[in-house]
């Protein structure tokens, strides 16, 4: 986003809520075009509509809401524990003799938490009560603990993810993955 576009940005929150007060406009817009600039101006206009037609709130949004609202049509789109632990769950009752075949067929996401094909050949050789207790639970930790992580990635700046990508990347080389 440019500084004029995040003028802009800043003016219509100023028209559409009357408490938003700016003491010093030039900081103002300094701060927020810093703190905003490696988004795109559309992409945070239609996280400011979304604000405003969805919050009820007589405030203006801060900077971190607006953010925030930048992923909300991602999170809504996100698929979830349940459907990924039934094509989990199909491809386990297939994964004594098929299980490479099984795990090919996966999800980019249910492949993520399997991890790798041999993981479809242990469930299966486990008791189905097991399966449907033990493994189901501790997959759903699994998944929650990785969709957090996952938001709380998106939600750091571009600079901070790119230093966490590289350091990861240095580790699974030093591990030889």
């Amino acid at each position: 986003m440019t500084r004029d576009e995040c003028k802009q940005l800043l003016a219509i929150i100023d028209a559409t809520y009357p408490n938003f007060k700016v003491a010093n406009p030039t900081e103002t817009v300094n701060i927020w075009h810093t703190l905003l600039g490696e988004y795109d101006y559309k992409v945070l206009l239609m996280a400011l509509k979304t604000f405003i037609n969805t919050s009820g709130s007589a405030f203006a949004p801060s900077v971190a809401e607006l953010i925030a609202m930048t992923r909300k049509p991602q999170e809504l789109m996100q698929v979830s524990e349940v459907d990924v632990w039934r094509e989990v769950r199909k491809a386990i009752s297939r994964g004594i003799y098929y299980h490479e075949e099984e795990f090919e067929k996966l999800s980019p996401m249910a492949k993520r938490m399997v991890g790798e094909s041999g993981q479809l050949r242990e469930w299966a050789m486990l008791p189905s009560e097991d399966i449907d207790t033990i493994v189901q639970s501790n997959f759903k930790k699994r998944f929650e603990t990785m969709i957090k992580r996952e938001q709380e990635l998106q939600a750091m700046p571009s600079e901070i993810q790119n230093l966490i990508s590289n350091s990861t990347k240095q580790i699974g080389e030093k591990n030889g993955m």
